[in-house]
């Protein structure tokens, strides 16, 4: 038997191992830059294993180092490990028991699969040419964990020559890999708008300056700039996502207070979206004789997969599930902080389909009643696995 058949062999017979790992993750989640519990049994798993293994890295983040010879390629695999602020409302075994808390986005599998990875490719570490570096990352919702991880060094000593990722799809069945060259998903940003009218007695209007209704005017020609700035052909969102303003049913107040997002699949279009929110918030205030002030604040930037990554990525991932399970999927617009990997390594991201309709596991990512069908985990480790050992053995083929 090959060694690439073994790995898949092994992956696939480490299913009560990877699921074990998953629920108790699951049971303990931890948020961003709290994931102390988490990091302390990923390290001492890695330490058991054979890895050079750093901590605190980011806070929480760990760094398990494979050198499996000095000569050859360098490749790193991630996983995130933060959860949600969200009560879990599913009925099952190893629901959370945190309250308040919740894995609704499936890092508790990605770190589950990794770290079962880790043990078959430290099984095979003296057939394997080069460099594992393992990244378990804290803070993938909102914190950044990816860009503090890359300025502590994880990149670096020896330096990274690709990166892979996954993330489990809910909009994908269990045992499917969503794959794509190029923009996969968003960038993000995040736009605060404050109205300051003039305010007064809502039974004389006249001799105020609204700040209700010029937020209103606001929000309605916010939407004009996906249908009227930009080319039909790019993609973008605009969404005001919290309106604050007032406290009383009779007192016009003196300011408003708009909030939401907006994303784009570059950054041109990240830049134009960025220019009309500002130009219609300040002169839509000003013909009111309203003042405005626009605070925006970037996100992540888009995850654009390298094309010869998604190659192998894809020759993999047949492998594993067979060619008629891997699906071209459509870029979409929720954002993911691998994309700071991305910028600096080539590298490429893949979805793993857990969505499961008659095991009821259909809720979306981010939902209280969020899970994930645990048949698709071992799949999750082949791939990890695999996609080392193919970047190791023979690097990119064009």
């Amino acid at each position: 038997m090959s060694l690439k058949s073994l790995i898949l062999r092994q992956a696939l017979d480490l299913r009560e191992m990877v699921v074990n790992f998953r629920r108790e993750f699951h049971m303990y989640p931890e948020l961003a830059y709290q994931e102390k519990r988490t990091s302390n049994f990923v390290s001492k798993k890695l330490e058991e294993w054979g890895f050079e293994v750093h901590t605190g890295i980011a806070e929480t983040g760990v760094l398990g180092v494979l050198r499996c010879s000095n000569d050859g390629r360098v490749v790193a695999l991630r996983a995130d490990m933060d959860a949600l602020p969200i009560q879990e409302e599913n009925d099952v075994p190893y629901k959370s028991k945190i309250p308040g808390v919740m894995h609704a986005c499936g890092h508790d599998a990605h770190t589950a699969m990794l770290l079962t990875a880790a043990k078959i490719l430290a099984n095979h570490r003296d057939k394997l040419l080069g460099t594992v570096k393992l990244i378990f990352q804290p803070a993938e919702e909102g914190g950044n964990g990816a860009k503090r991880m890359i300025d502590e060094g994880v990149l670096k000593d020896p330096d990274v020559e690709a990166i892979f990722g996954l993330h489990v799809w809910n909009s994908l069945d269990a045992g499917k890999v969503g794959l794509k060259e190029g923009p996969l998903l968003a960038s993000t940003g995040r736009f605060e708008i404050e109205v300051e009218g003039s305010g007064g007695h809502g039974a004389s209007p006249h001799l105020t300056i609204d700040p209700i209704v010029i937020s209103a005017s606001i929000i309605l020609n916010l939407q004009t700039i996906i249908s009227r700035s930009l080319d039909p052909l790019e993609s973008g969102v605009v969404s005001v996502c919290s309106v604050h303003s007032g406290t009383a049913f009779n007192v016009i107040p003196n300011k408003a207070s708009l909030i939401g997002t907006y994303r784009a699949l570059t950054f041109n279009v990240r830049d134009l979206i960025k220019k009309r929110i500002e130009e219609i918030s300040k002169n839509v205030s000003s013909a009111f004789n309203a003042k405005c002030n626009v605070k925006l604040i970037d996100g992540v930037p888009p995850t654009v997969n390298e094309p010869r990554a998604t190659r192998m990525a894809r020759k993999v991932a047949e492998y594993v599930v067979g060619s008629n399970n891997v699906i071209e999927v459509k870029p979409t617009m929720g954002g993911e902080d691998f994309s700071f990997y991305l910028e600096n390594v080539p590298g490429a991201f893949l979805e793993l389909g857990t969505r499961n309709e008659k095991k009821g596991i259909t809720a979306p990512h981010h939902n209280s009643r969020f899970d994930i069908d645990e048949s698709a985990l071992p799949y999750g480790v082949a791939l990890y696995a695999l996609l080392a050992y193919n970047f190791l053995m023979e690097g990119f083929k064009d």
